[in-house]
């Protein structure tokens, strides 16, 4: 585990299988500045092959952002599963979805999601999940950019 204070979050892995989606998260992320990569997965499937080929320092700066509703499997399973793995239970997790259901909400959190946050994936969404997950905070940079920031535990 990183034992520095705080560490920025260099990578948010993105698993949604609509096109739509992929395109407005990387636009969003293009026009509103902010300063993490955007990597997206069509599958949880794709989302676990690159996880476990990554090395664990890489793992320490990364957010985790799963769609509900995948065409092949649920969001809250994929958590479920990584928070089952010693190697990813440590990461930060969330759910973005479509549906504004309080049972949607409370299922993904019950399977272990940090946060729960709607659709589209852009700066409104990860200042969201900021206020929902106390490790992280936002932290405007200089040029423009906006930047996560995971406080060491």
């Amino acid at each position: 585990m990183n034992t520095s204070a705080e560490w920025p979050v260099t990578t948010v892995l993105f698993v949604d299988d609509s096109s739509d989606e992929k395109f407005i998260a990387d636009f969003s992320f293009r026009k509103e500045h902010i300063a993490s990569a955007l990597k997206h997965f069509v599958d949880f499937k794709s989302l676990l092959a690159h996880l476990e080929s990554t090395p664990e320092p890489e793992l320490e700066t990364a957010l985790v952002v799963i769609d509900l509703n995948l065409t092949v499997s649920k969001g809250s399973d994929g958590i479920a599963q990584l928070r089952a793995n010693e190697r990813f239970n440590q990461m930060i997790l969330g759910i973005c979805s479509g549906s504004d259901d309080p049972a949607d909400r409370q299922s993904s959190l019950q399977a272990g999601a940090d946060f729960f946050v709607s659709k589209p994936l852009n700066r409104a969404a990860l200042l969201r999940i900021c206020e929902q997950v106390p490790q992280l905070s936002p932290r405007q940079l200089d040029d423009d950019r906006i930047s996560l920031v995971r406080a060491g535990n």
